[in-house]
C-alpha cells in the first residue's frame, strides 16, 4: 500500500533521518506524540546509545518519539508494535489480537489512543481495516 505524505511529514522524516541516520518508512504526527517506522533492522540505530539519539530528537521535535521497527512480515510487524500479544488471527480484513489482561491496558491506551495509532500505521503499510484487542 502506497503512502502519502504531506509537505510537514516529508521535512519531520528529513530532521528525524538527519539525527539519527536511519531509514524512515512511516511518520504519523499525533497531538503530543510523534511515531516513527524505521527500516527494518534500524531500531537500535534510531534509539542510539543509552536512548541519547530519541531524547535528542525529542529535544529538537518538543514532543515525546516514539519508534517502531517496519517489517514486511505483518506479524513481525505486529509484534513490533504490541510484543505482548500471545495469539493473534486475521479474518478479512481485521486482526484480533490476545494480550495478559495485566498488559490490555497499556496496549489499548488511554480512550484507545495507543489502538487507534496501531490501526492507523497498519491501514497505511498493510491491507487491515481494523485491529481488536481481546
Amino acid at each position: 500500500m502506497k503512502v502519502k505524505l504531506d509537505q510537514n511529514t516529508i521535512q519531520m522524516i528529513s530532521i528525524f533521518h538527519n539525527l539519527t541516520g536511519t531509514n524512515v518508512v512511516d511518520c504519523l504526527n499525533e497531538e503530543d506524540c510523534i511515531y516513527f517506522v524505521v527500516a527494518e533492522g534500524q531500531y537500535g540505530l534510531a534509539v542510539g546509545k543509552g536512548g541519547a539519539k530519541i531524547k535528542n530528537a525529542e529535544r529538537v521535535f518538543k514532543k515525546s518519539i516514539k519508534v517502531f521497527e517496519h517489517s514486511q512480515d505483518l506479524e513481525k510487524f505486529l509484534h513490533n508494535l504490541i510484543p505482548e500479544i500471545e495469539s493473534m488471527e486475521m479474518r478479512n480484513k481485521m486482526i484480533f489480537v490476545k494480550v495478559s489482561s495485566s498488559d490490555r491496558a497499556r496496549t489499548i491506551g488511554k480512550a484507545g489512543k495507543n489502538v487507534k495509532v496501531i490501526n492507523k500505521l497498519l491501514s497505511r503499510l498493510f491491507d487491515v481495516e481494523e485491529l481488536k484487542v481481546k
